[in-house]
């Protein structure tokens, strides 16, 4: 396998990841809205529930941020590699 077909491999693979985790957050944050719970007699249920979804999404970002930059730099070690390739084949 050739050097671009590897860096392409591993763009996908960190791009797709991206992307499933950033869909993850969305299906996570589709209904939440910011609630600010003033009262004790708010409904309990409801403030456990987005408790539990701001820990979900807290928990997420770490994750994003890594397969962000690691996507981003994919994207660049890509485009390095096809122009190493096209000027190769150009002298």
């Amino acid at each position: 396998m050739t050097a671009l077909g590897i860096t392409f491999t591993a763009w996908a693979i960190l791009t797709a990841g991206f992307v499933a985790l950033m869909v993850y957050r969305g299906h996570l944050t589709q209904h939440e809205t910011d609630e600010l719970f003033l009262s004790d007699n708010a409904n309990h249920n409801n403030v456990e529930e987005h408790d539990e979804i701001v820990r979900r999404v807290n928990r997420l970002q770490p994750l994003l941020k890594g397969f962000g930059g690691a996507a981003a730099l994919s994207t660049i070690a890509l485009i390095g590699v096809y122009i190493l390739g096209a000027m190769s084949m150009h002298p």
